[in-house]
């Protein structure tokens, strides 16, 4: 991976304009701040998410992700039918809640002229649907795994994340029982947590196993684990399925092991792996099984450290912050295609083409090989990880399902 410098291009242009009026000009393509030709005219990105709140690092992981890349290609120029632009992430928080994300959609298009907008949280994406096809159209950058997203047929939606799905068989194959035994629920109760434990419980019980009662709980408002995780281990459990935001999935699983839990986790893509293991003794989260973290891939030191150094963090880069940093330049590489910056339908079109134009320095871990007709992200280099007894990572390929 080639080493790009963080210095970004100025905007002050941008700063000195002012109004909605020339804030959608600028975006859609009027005259920048300066005017007149050869003067760069401003690009937004818009961004909805739970940015403040129990469940704001994920928020925040997905932001620093999107406005790494967005550095990096104003670093380098971004010229869209003989215009020259400058990308701009503008970022509205909606605290996770489905109806603030499509009143966050609605100002970031017409109040702000995005003409993209990011949207990392299954609820959220499905209440911007229910807008970005009417009139005023957008591109949904939409991710989640949840695969109701593509389900809905939005010709407008861009599904980032490979598709949970893909993961369930492969979970259920790693663990000792292999779906025979006694399967426990306690993963977040938000709708995303509920799609993947009501797919994992008809999987599991496809194998020949049995599933328990669900006790999943709000990972973000409920503090004191002992008790849903004493009601589910009075079951017996040989495995649990867990997971929601990294850290309350790193203390409920802590919480199941001083209960005396013995017994496997199966851990939903939303908890990382490499941030449960600044949470918990990374003992505890042994024989278990999940998505494998971002070093696990070979070549992401680079980027690794790059990032670190960007934000002055030394918290672990994950694969929230490694899709969306990779994401974003194959939407931008579909403008160059389209030769349109305002033309949401057309820069979808573009995508198949624009996949394999994206520059290799923007690949970080199972970048996108293809687009799916239904509009999915799709990467043959897909792996998954189980957390062995002596702490040791052994990686797996994932095949993403056909389309």
């Amino acid at each position: 991976m080639v080493r790009i410098p963080s210095s970004r291009v100025s905007r002050s242009f941008a700063l000195a304009a002012s109004g909605s009026l020339v804030l959608a000009l600028a975006a859609c393509g009027g005259e920048g701040g300066e005017g007149g030709s050869g003067s760069e005219e401003t690009l937004v990105i818009g961004y909805s998410a739970g940015i403040s709140g129990g469940a704001a690092e994920y928020g925040r992981n997905v932001q620093n992700g999107l406005q790494m890349a967005i550095d990096d290609l104003n670093e380098e120029g971004v010229e869209i039918d003989g215009t020259s632009y400058t990308l701009k992430l503008e970022s509205l928080d909606d605290q996770y809640q489905p109806s603030t994300t499509g009143t966050n959609a609605q100002r970031l298009v017409q109040k702000e002229g995005a003409k993209i907008v990011f949207v990392p949280h299954a609820g959220g994406i499905k209440a911007a649907q229910e807008l970005n096809t009417t009139r005023d159209k957008f591109l949904l950058g939409a991710y989640s795994s949840d695969p109701a997203i593509l389900d809905a047929g939005n010709e407008l939606t861009v599904m980032i994340p490979p598709s949970f799905t893909s993961y369930i068989g492969p979970f259920i194959d790693k663990v000792e029982t292999q779906g025979k035994g006694k399967l426990g629920l306690l993963t977040t109760s938000s709708e995303f947590g509920q799609e993947w434990t009501k797919a994992a419980s008809a999987a599991w019980e496809e194998a020949g196993g049995t599933v328990q009662s669900n006790n999943n709980i709000d990972y973000g408002s409920v503090s004191d684990f002992a008790g849903p995780v004493s009601k589910t281990l009075s079951g017996k459990p040989d495995v649990i399925l867990v997971g929601g935001p990294s850290q309350p999935t790193a203390l409920i699983i802590e919480e199941a092991r001083k209960q005396g839990y013995k017994g496997e986790f199966m851990v939903i893509d939303q908890a990382k792996f490499e941030e449960m293991e600044e949470f918990t003794d990374p003992k505890n989260l042994n024989n278990s099984v999940g998505i494998a973290p971002i070093q696990e891939f070979e070549g992401t030191e680079d980027f690794i450290t790059r990032y670190q150094e960007k934000f002055s963090s030394d918290k672990p880069v994950n694969a929230d912050i490694a899709l969306n940093y990779q994401a974003l330049p194959v939407f931008v590489e579909a403008m160059k295609e389209a030769g349109s910056v305002d033309d949401p339908q057309k820069i979808r079109d573009a995508m198949p083409d624009a996949v394999g134009k994206v520059d290799e320095k923007f690949e970080v871990a199972f970048a996108p090989d293809r687009i799916s007709d239904k509009g999915h992200f799709v990467s043959d280099g897909l792996k998954a990880a189980y957390r062995n007894d002596k702490g040791e990572y052994e990686t797996f390929e994932i095949e993403q399902p056909k389309e």
